[in-house]
């Protein structure tokens, strides 16, 4: 019988305006015989407007219905668990939300500069080493993220309320050449910073730049799972069995299934 796979997902953004998920119901196909479950950051904004009840509830949702869950942290929620990243298969895997490749954590977000000012004042009060290596590069980045201001709201709205958010994302241009540099730049760095410090890594999952994709650098796989906010849609990743099956998300009668194999190999 073959064994239940590990699935991971990332950047559900549930209650954000731009996610396409608006209740944690719409994902119960997605864990229909899954063994465990990792939510590889920005599960959920618990930055403001969602109280310790509302996580809870979230939390007991995914638990009733997968037997071992693992909610890794990413910007949007940096204080949802203690795990910031997550090694599976004998440190074979390394998931992570991805914005550890980035000094500036969202080099396209209009909240740059206040990043920017928070990191500088977290990293003034740590040697400069610790900010090198991730296992203390995380924990100063959740920091900075804790009750930062809103970016977006969770309202939704007509044709005005979209073209609004589209001037957002256009304007200035320098943000979208921003998010163009990290879509380009983002497999290389992984690879590169798991090869310096996660060295048993041969498969990388991360989420964050919304941009899904299996690309190959280093002698590594390098795995994003995209994003439930749209244009790109999301990925899955199921790991039995020695084998990787990375899945498009399919949305239908408004509830979110596994779809068709993108990729499929062994892990080595």
């Amino acid at each position: 019988m073959p064994t239940p796979p590990t699935r991971i997902l990332s950047d559900l953004h549930l209650g954000d305006e731009r996610s396409s998920l608006r209740e944690p119901a719409q994902l119960a196909p997605l864990l229909d015989g899954v063994g465990a479950l990792v939510l590889n950051g920005d599960t959920c904004d618990t930055q403001h407007d969602l109280d310790p009840a509302e996580v809870a509830a979230l939390k007991g949702f995914f638990a009733a219905r997968v037997p071992q869950v693992t909610f890794v942290t990413g910007n949007h929620d940096p204080d949802i668990s203690a795990a910031h990243e997550l090694a599976l298969a004998d440190s074979r895997v390394w998931c992570t939300h991805g914005d550890v490749l980035f000094d500036d954590i969202a080099p396209w977000s209009r909240l740059r500069p206040e990043l920017a000012r928070r990191l500088a004042l977290i990293r003034a009060r740590h040697p400069a080493a610790d900010w090198h290596a991730i296992a203390t590069r995380l924990p100063m980045m959740r920091e900075a993220c804790l009750r930062l201001p809103c970016e977006h709201t969770a309202k939704l709205g007509g044709a005005l309320a979209k073209l609004e958010r589209a001037a957002r994302d256009l304007f200035p241009p320098t943000r979208a050449l921003a998010m163009l540099r990290t879509w380009m730049t983002a497999p290389r760095l992984a690879a590169r910073l798991a090869a310096a410090q996660r060295p048993a890594a041969r498969l990388i999952v991360t989420g964050h730049i919304h941009f899904p994709g299996v690309r190959r650098s280093g002698g590594r796989v390098v795995v994003n799972t995209g994003s439930f906010s749209p244009p790109l849609g999301a990925r899955c990743v199921d790991l039995a069995d020695g084998t990787v099956r990375v899945r498009r998300i399919e949305r239908r009668g408004g509830n979110f299934h596994p779809g068709r194999v993108v990729a499929e190999f062994a892990l080595a």
